[in-house]
């Protein structure tokens, strides 16, 4: 991924078009282009023998502006690509033309012409623009970002209208993307912090609260860890391949519901064991073969949380059921 350096911009303009390719050959080298000067990610398309796109990069200070023009394409950034490169940055793109379909921390939705969606590449996603598109994007690293919005993970995977400050931040891509920045008044590093503060506007108070999307997740979260707690490799780093996020925001989402992944971890295993040494089923048991049936790699470990749990020993409280 292009690192995005403080400064005025300038040096990271760039331009790319096919128009000198045709077919697979265009398809080939966008996909170079996008992976040498975005982010790694895999596309294709249904067009292979028409296709088209276009690229114009405006740095602006410490962020990037990235205009796409495309044929039907999808774009898909897989786990592997994060983990080669994590950085945080976050894309915002507003659809200017075309729609997508998108797919990102394990939840769809559907971004309609003339809105924004913002996304994280340092968690897997996938872009379906059916009919081609114009995307007006802004690359922001995370550290930039929470200046202007200190949760941005409560706007991921949601659709924002360009109306009222939507309108406003619109408009200035638009404007970036037909004018260009040679003759603008302000200097690049101004004219992002006047991207951030639309941003900042349009998001409003959201970012008081918990989003419909860490909701979700939570939810999603405990499940899985209900359906795996009994693997002793369970870890944040797991739930958060599993989920399509990142292992910080993992922790990110349990601090939301005042708890964390550890403490919810070991009260499902823990109450398992109590039911399994209430159970007669399971009367032939050792203790140490409850232990490993919960997750637990030490029986020592496991019959010392269970007594800071209940109070008395396991083996206690069978000889009491």
């Amino acid at each position: 991924m292009t690192a995005l350096i403080a400064g005025n911009g300038a040096e990271r303009d760039k331009q790319w078009s096919s128009r000198n390719l045709v077919g697979n050959p265009a398809l080939s080298a966008w996909n170079t282009v996008m992976s040498d000067c975005v982010a790694e990610m895999n596309i294709d398309s249904a067009e292979r023998s028409t296709f088209s796109a276009r690229w114009d990069r405006y740095g602006l200070g410490p962020i990037d502006i990235n205009n796409f023009r495309t044929a039907e394409q999808t774009i898909s950034r897989t786990a592997a690509m994060v983990r080669r490169h994590p950085d945080e940055v976050y894309a915002l793109s507003y659809m200017q033309q075309g729609s997508a379909a998108v797919r990102h921390a394990g939840i769809d939705v559907h971004v309609p012409q003339g809105s924004f969606i913002l996304v994280n590449h340092a968690s897997p996603y996938s872009f379906r623009f059916p009919e081609g598109a114009v995307a007006l994007t802004a690359h922001m690293p995370a550290s930039w970002l929470r200046r202007w919005v200190p949760q941005p993970e409560t706007m991921l995977v949601k659709t924002f209208d360009a109306d009222a400050w939507g309108g406003a931040l619109a408009a200035m891509l638009s404007a970036i993307d037909q004018k260009g920045l040679r003759d603008a008044a302000l200097s690049r590093s101004c004219i992002a912090d006047q991207l951030g503060a639309f941003l900042a506007l349009m998001n409003g108070n959201v970012s008081a609260g918990e989003s419909l999307h860490q909701g979700k997740l939570f939810k999603r979260a405990l499940t899985l860890m209900k359906d795996r707690f009994d693997e002793p490799d369970l870890s944040p780093h797991a739930l958060a391949a599993e989920l399509n996020i990142s292992k910080r925001y993992v922790h990110k989402i349990f601090a939301g519901h005042n708890t964390t992944f550890g403490a919810e971890l070991l009260a499902l295993r823990l109450n398992h064991a109590k039911d399994i040494l209430q159970d007669a089923r399971f009367a032939a048991y050792r203790i140490s073969d409850v232990a490993y049936a919960c997750g637990f790699t030490d029986p020592s470990h496991f019959a010392r949380k269970f007594r800071e749990r209940f109070g008395h020993a396991p083996l206690a409280l069978r000889n009491h059921s």
